[in-house]
Formats: C-alpha cells, structure tokens, sequence
C-alpha cells in the first residue's frame, strides 16, 4: 500500500488547487470521485491517515521538518503544524507525518 500513498498526496494537491470557479465542473467531482474511492479503498484495507496537530512529538511515527517557537499554549516538543499526513496500518507506521514541532 505504500506505494500508492503519492497518489493520495498528488490528488490533495491537485484538488487544493481547483480555481473556486471550477469548484462544480462535472471533470473535478469526477477526479474528486476516484480520490474518495482511494481513499476508501486503502481504508478498507486498515490503513488509516493521521494528521498529529496537538499531539507531542514521536520519531517513530513523526518526521520533524521544521521548528516553531514554543509559547504559553505551545509547549516544547508539541506538533504545530503537518505538512504531509502520515499512514499506518494498523499500528504499524507506513509514512511518518511531516511536521513542524514546537523548540
């Protein structure tokens, strides 16, 4: 399943990007469509996205990227922001998450 996590990201990409004036073109809820089945495909599988914003740093599940300055409501080693999700199966990390964690 790994290798088809590109795919997954190129889709987000691509449908981020949709000018607000092509929103309802028939073209991008079909691409839309195939991304959803994607989706359901490898979650029908048990692998599952996660996105770790608020969690505390884990190199065994997260890929610090980046850093951010910590705060009274960010602490040090917190998650501030995901760059790419991260994947598992089961608990069984296949991707790790990019993120920027709070120093």
């Amino acid at each position: 399943f790994k290798h088809l996590l590109p795919i997954v990201d190129d889709f987000d990409r691509a449908l981020a990007s949709v000018p607000a004036e092509l929103a309802d073109n028939p073209w991008g809820s079909g691409v839309s469509m195939v991304q959803r089945k994607l989706i359901k495909m490898l979650e029908d599988n048990g692998v599952a996205a996660f996105d770790p914003v608020g969690e505390q740093f884990d190199p065994n599940r997260h890929e610090a990227v980046g850093t951010e300055d910590a705060s009274d409501d960010i602490p040090s080693g917190q998650i501030t922001a995901t760059l790419q999700r991260g994947y598992a199966l089961g608990e069984r990390v296949l991707r790790p998450a990019l993120v920027r964690v709070a120093r």
